[in-house]
């Protein structure tokens, strides 16, 4: 295990599923913050996810009372979004979280609330509106390039994401699916660009009864 830094930011995975390999990957590229330790409901995939870029495998409870943990990176499944980050900002850890928030609006403004009242600071993706394209986007319409924008329009098309995620199951389940998962990619950069929400509408379907998962695994 190599030396801890204290300058750096102490994080701690929680969710050690699919997500979590590009944090894991791309953890490295960041050099004020370190990746220290993970942990999963399933022992043993915390254990894998350890040995492979060299952290401590822990128990939830462990990561969020451990005090070289600064900051819970939460990746768990959505339903549980809300109670880990909540435990985590009651053990004085900042969060960042996987999308959703939270399932539902009052529990998102719940930890909003508690991260203000403990001074913490609370993050959610996705933060893909602030790439290269979303940045250059902004910059051209605040330079007044295409004159005043009056409507925008996103699509993502595809089969449904049990042909690329080998365990896909919570994307059918309270908390997945398009609005909660791969929605907010879209609409993240549309209230970047055009402003915020005063109403919505909607509309839904289901394609298929049955869905076959052809995506590899077991991760």
């Amino acid at each position: 295990m190599h030396g801890r830094s204290k300058t750096k930011l102490g994080v701690g995975l929680v969710g050690c599923g699919n997500i979590s390999m590009t944090y894991l990957r791309n953890a490295a590229l960041f050099g004020e913050v370190e990746l220290r330790a993970c942990a999963d409901i399933s022992p043993d995939m915390a254990a894998l996810r350890a040995s492979e870029y060299d952290i401590r495998a822990l128990s939830v409870d462990a990561l969020l009372a451990d005090a070289e943990i600064d900051l819970v990176l939460n990746l768990t499944i959505p339903a549980a979004h809300f109670d880990i980050s909540f435990s985590a900002l009651s053990a004085g850890k900042h969060v960042f979280t996987e999308k959703p928030l939270a399932t539902s609006a009052s529990d998102g403004r719940r930890l909003v609330a508690e991260a203000a009242e403990r001074g913490l600071l609370l993050g959610s993706a996705p933060d893909t509106f602030l790439g290269a394209a979303g940045r250059r986007a902004r910059r051209l319409m605040d330079e007044g390039a295409i004159g005043r924008a009056v409507t925008g329009t996103a699509f993502m098309m595809g089969r449904g994401m049990e042909h690329w995620h080998p365990n896909p199951q919570f994307y059918y389940q309270p908390g997945g699916g398009p609005v909660f998962d791969m929605g907010p990619y879209y609409l993240t950069m549309l209230v970047n660009l055009l402003g915020p929400v005063a109403r919505v509408m909607a509309m839904a379907t289901r394609g298929q009864e049955e869905r076959l998962i052809t995506a590899e695994g077991p991760y």
